[in-house]
């Protein structure tokens, strides 16, 4: 009974592999994740690409009509899948430049933040005495500009603020 559990065990381990696979940029497979990353922000779409372990042996029509005349008959199931475009794959140089492209690209953001954040600095010092409320773009306050980080930011602020008094009159 205790090996039957450990069989079970392992036979469920090995299922709940996940199959290995890489995203494609465009015409290419992605170098690294930044790349993937940069890619889906300007594009807003990012193929999959899943890399099967298995090596499928192609069907033989020749050998199939030959068992077919000894009386054997043998069925294959195959999935069709669409036809896959052809990857182009980077070369060495290639992966240098895109690299030093995805570098330039991440020191270009950080300087436009800079330059956000002394845009709001010299904004809120010319309106606080006009008004009452200061509209900032949420960007400039936390590092990551990206819809994680938004969310934990709105929600950590409405945590620390207490509940609105409705009842009142103004």
């Amino acid at each position: 009974m205790r090996s039957f559990f450990l069989l079970f065990f392992i036979f469920f381990l090995n299922s709940c592999n996940k199959p290995k696979t890489v995203f494609i940029c465009g015409d290419h497979i992605c170098i690294n994740k930044a790349e993937a990353k940069q890619y889906f922000e300007e594009n807003l779409s990012l193929e999959v690409k899943v890399i099967d372990r298995k090596d499928k042996k192609p069907i033989k029509l020749v050998e199939l009509n030959l068992n077919k005349e000894n009386g054997k008959k043998e069925i294959f199931i195959t999935k069709k899948n669409d036809p896959i475009k052809d990857l182009k794959t980077l070369s060495k140089k290639e992966i240098k430049i895109k690299k030093e492209q995805l570098k330039n690209k991440k020191n270009q953001k950080t300087n436009e933040n800079e330059i956000k954040v002394a845009k709001k600095i010299i904004i809120q010092n010319r309106t606080e005495s006009k008004t009452k409320y200061n509209v900032v773009d949420i960007c400039t306050i936390i590092d990551k500009c990206n819809i994680e980080e938004i969310s934990k930011y709105l929600i950590k602020k409405g945590k620390q603020k207490d509940f609105p008094n409705i009842t009142r009159r103004q």
